[in-house]
């Protein structure tokens, strides 16, 4: 989860990580349906139902032009809203587009990375050097946390 202004530096190494990476990746993105079979899989979810949150969850995908693309013709968002202690979580069912918000940043980061893990990308998403690179370096991550990598 990127949460500040991108330095120069860290743009160049998007794109040198993009590079270097995405010939040897194929789109596998999982719908919204398993995205949110998974977050009540892994959390204590408590079903949130807060319009105000949902119309956030809403407005913060249609306004992404991005995020907007995910949807075919015709659909609009249909939101499952959850509370996780103090994170709210909303994913859309039809795009498997998603929304975390919390005063913890670091609680945040670590519910979207996770989504973002599993949810994986498409032929769209791959498109994206930003995007792309920050599976790549989340799967890095991952992979050294559980020791398979220095």
């Amino acid at each position: 989860m990127q949460s500040a202004k991108p330095t120069t530096a860290q743009i160049r190494q998007w794109k040198e990580i993009y590079a270097a990476h995405r010939s040897g990746m194929q789109p596998d993105r999982k719908t919204g349906a398993k995205v949110n079979a998974y977050l009540q899989e892994k959390y204590p979810c408590e079903p949130l139902n807060d319009p105000a949150f949902t119309e956030t969850v809403v407005y913060n995908i249609m306004e992404n032009e991005h995020s907007r693309r995910k949807f075919p013709e015709g659909t609009q968002p249909d939101i499952a809203a959850y509370r996780i202690g103090n994170v709210l979580v909303g994913i859309d069912l039809v795009s498997g587009e998603f929304h975390v918000e919390s005063e913890n940043l670091e609680q945040t980061a670590q519910i979207y990375d996770e989504l973002f893990m599993f949810r994986r990308l498409d032929e769209e998403d791959l498109k994206n050097y930003f995007l792309t690179a920050q599976y790549v370096l989340l799967s890095q991550k991952a992979l050294k946390d559980k020791g398979d990598i220095e």
